[in-house]
């Protein structure tokens, strides 16, 4: 049987992840990303100040990016699917808070 019938998984850790940025200027809405890494070290990449206190966000959403198949999705298929259902991206992939 062929190796190529069966992708192989990859080492890494694919993951979707979606974060609430504290800043007035964000509220409601999400940032939705993507990383085969840490995510709250992927998030804490997005920050280069370093402040006193708690971090200026909070992570909401940490999943898997793996099908059961074994390929893997990003962050850009997940903003084109909620284009496809009518949410907007008003401010560089921040996208507004469910509910």
């Amino acid at each position: 049987m062929s190796k190529d019938f069966f992708p192989q998984r990859p080492e890494t850790k694919p993951t979707i992840y979606a974060y609430e940025d504290t800043n007035p200027q964000y509220l409601g809405l999400l940032k939705v990303g993507y990383t085969t890494g840490d995510v709250q070290a992927r998030v804490a990449q997005q920050y280069p100040t370093l402040r006193p206190g708690k971090p200026p966000y909070w992570i909401v959403l940490e999943e898997s990016a793996m099908r059961n198949d074994g390929t893997v999705f990003t962050d850009h298929e997940v903003h084109r699917y909620l284009k496809t259902v009518g949410v907007r991206n008003p401010k560089g992939g921040m996208v507004p808070v469910p509910g």
